[in-house]
């Protein structure tokens, strides 16, 4: 059978990549491999997201290789044939590893570049982005596969609409988007517990933006446990900024690193973060979500701004405890989003047809 091989380099590498490979194995469509890079291997220091991929790989009766440099990720796709596969494959030096074994592919293999975000380069930025690098980003794949309708693509080059095709978010491969009569509507009245989320070493952020949201986070933290709240404070998987400056937590804070598609997110009340992503898997999950932001900065939300916001402290505690006693009009704003994002219809169908594109015999 053709496989389709999944080439991991950055630790969100593998929350994109999991949903795609159970699909078209569940589906019976693609045998699966795992290309693991060396500089993956170096930035997972815990060894968690390697795990992870051991798992699967054992779930997917698959194939996991190691490869040090692009040049060993090459060779190994030497005899093979059906799909690669990157979450992270763009013509930023941050990306250069992937983009490297896109460009030294053989023919035999269709080269497949997956959105990884809700403002993943290549295909949606914010203005920060456009500030930081360019409006244009380019891309080496065959195929640029994408969350949304192309015309709610803001970011692909000209040059690459062509190959553009609309295959919706890999999360929609493994359930439908919560609604308010699929969550337990739970009161959280008496002991509120909640999910912040940070993404402080995205370029969006100054200095000020940085020390501004570790002290909300701590007022916000005292405040919560005034009103017997306790929190679980979630670094974003590549980032870990508040890690890295070891920023210190009070007690009713917890650190939480596992991945989120082990969790059940229906523990969490509400959850506050940073632009980022993770917005909108709570979104999905029916988890009322609010996005930080410093107005007097003027950070850009972009594709966030019909979410509910928040900047000062009182802010964030007035949406924690309204969210908590009566999640129904968050959850109704957060399905409002999901409809205007322009998801195409049929996501299943539209990663059939992925697989579909596989070269070889």
């Amino acid at each position: 059978m053709k496989q389709a091989i999944f080439l991991i380099n950055l630790n969100q590498d593998v929350a994109v990549s999991r949903p795609v490979a159970r699909f078209f194995r569940r589906e019976g469509l693609l045998d699966i491999v795992f290309l693991i890079t060396a500089p993956f291997r170096k930035r997972d220091k815990s060894g968690l997201w390697f795990g992870e991929v051991m798992e699967l790989t054992q779930e997917l009766q698959g194939e996991a290789i190691e490869v040090d440099e692009p040049v060993d990720a090459v060779r190994a796709l030497a005899g093979r044939s059906g799909l690669l596969l990157s979450a992270s494959e763009s013509a930023l030096p941050a990306h250069d590893f992937a983009h490297a074994v896109f460009l030294g592919a053989p023919p035999t293999v269709t080269r497949i570049t997956l959105q990884h975000g809700l403002e993943c380069v290549g295909f949606n930025h914010n203005a920060a982005h456009n500030q930081t690098f360019r409006h244009f980003i380019g891309m080496a794949g065959d195929v640029a596969a994408s969350w949304f309708e192309i015309d709610a693509l803001h970011s692909i080059q000209p040059d690459q609409l062509a190959k553009t095709i609309p295959v919706g978010p890999p999360i929609a491969l493994e359930a439908p988007p919560a609604t308010a009569a699929h969550r337990r509507l739970r009161r959280y009245d008496v002991e509120v517990h909640g999910l912040v989320c940070e993404n402080l070493h995205s370029v969006r952020f100054g200095e000020h933006d940085r020390s501004s949201f570790v002290a909300h986070l701590l007022s916000f933290a005292r405040q919560m446990e005034a009103n017997n709240g306790t929190l679980e404070l979630r670094p974003h998987p590549g980032g870990r900024y508040l890690e890295k400056n070891k920023a210190p937590l009070p007690a009713n804070v917890v650190m939480n690193r596992s991945t989120l598609y082990k969790q059940s997110l229906d523990k969490f009340a509400f959850c506050i973060s940073g632009a980022s992503s993770v917005v909108f898997d709570m979104v999905w999950a029916g988890v009322p979500v609010a996005v930080w932001g410093s107005r007097e900065r003027g950070v850009d939300v972009g594709i966030y701004s019909s979410l509910t916001f928040v900047s000062t402290e009182q802010e964030w505690l007035d949406f924690a405890l309204s969210a908590s006693r009566n999640p129904e009009p968050f959850l109704k704003i957060q399905a409002d989003y999901i409809d205007r994002l322009r998801l195409p219809p049929d996501i299943p169908e539209r990663y059939r047809r992925l697989a579909e594109l596989a070269h070889g015999s």
